[in-house]
């Protein structure tokens, strides 16, 4: 995978499919995820699009850089991405905490930003989980075991072999630290004022059977904060939404950038 360098030296990976020449769209997975969550997205968007997948800090091929690993560091290696890769302007896809990612970069940097696609956002606000769940997620962080069993409660069917093997090959490759910190981050963001003054178009997809991050919940916290945002309920899909419903996301993503 090609790499580039971040501002302050960490070498991160990412993989890019689709015409140099076309609007770009970068994809941002979520918590103890990889790139590599959207390669059935990819490989319905990049005959159209210039496509390109960030392994985020600390996760996937990038899991041997240093951190902070932080949402705000996360948004700043997308700065230093699209200086790299001349992306300016460009369509930021951003799954789960990737979401979160991807509005902190739309605040710091809206002249890079033609539109925003948000999967089963994390909200600029954080998420308030309770105590039981809060240690459900820690005891994920570098124990595949707990990891697998949380991964199978993330999808609305039987996921795929390869979705599965993808969830969890991403999920293996985050050290246990990486996992904790970003947690922390991502839990506790309280950004929600900024977020209410972005202008970018935005789409929201929530799906249908997500938990505890209802379509409800997503639409308080994220689509009635972001004055530009249209909210669709995706039916049959969990939070892992990208692999369980590869068709229907890239259709939406299709629809929303041709309208830009």
């Amino acid at each position: 995978m090609p790499t580039f360098v971040t501002g302050d030296g960490a070498e991160l990976s990412y993989f890019e499919r689709g015409p140099r020449g076309a609007l770009a769209i970068l994809f941002l997975h979520g918590w103890q995820g990889a790139g590599a969550v959207w390669l059935p997205i990819v490989e319905r968007l990049a005959a159209r699009y210039r496509t390109i997948a960030l392994d985020i800090r600390g996760f996937g091929a990038s899991n041997a850089a240093p951190g902070p690993f932080r949402v705000e560091t996360f948004a700043d290696d997308v700065s230093a991405l699209v200086a790299a890769l001349d992306l300016d302007p460009m369509v930021v896809v951003g799954h789960s905490m990737g979401a979160a990612i991807a509005q902190r970069f739309a605040i710091d940097r809206p002249d890079a930003v033609e539109g925003l696609v948000l999967v089963a956002p994390v909200p600029a606000s954080g998420v308030p989980f309770s105590p039981k769940i809060d240690a459900m997620f820690r005891a994920t962080a570098g124990n595949p075991e707990n990891a697998n069993a949380w991964l199978s409660a993330l999808t609305y069917s039987e996921p795929t072999p390869e979705a599965r093997t993808i969830m969890r090959a991403a999920a293996a490759a985050t050290p246990g630290d990486v996992a904790l910190e970003s947690f922390d981050s991502w839990t506790h963001v309280d950004f929600a004022d900024e977020a209410a003054t972005i202008e970018t178009p935005t789409l929201v997809l929530a799906p249908a059977a997500d938990r505890p991050m209802t379509p409800e919940f997503t639409r308080e916290r994220v689509a009635d904060v972001i004055p530009e945002s249209r909210l669709v309920v995706v039916e049959e899909a969990g939070h892992y939404l990208p692999l369980e419903r590869p068709d229907r996301v890239a259709e939406l993503i299709d629809g929303f950038v041709a309208a830009l």
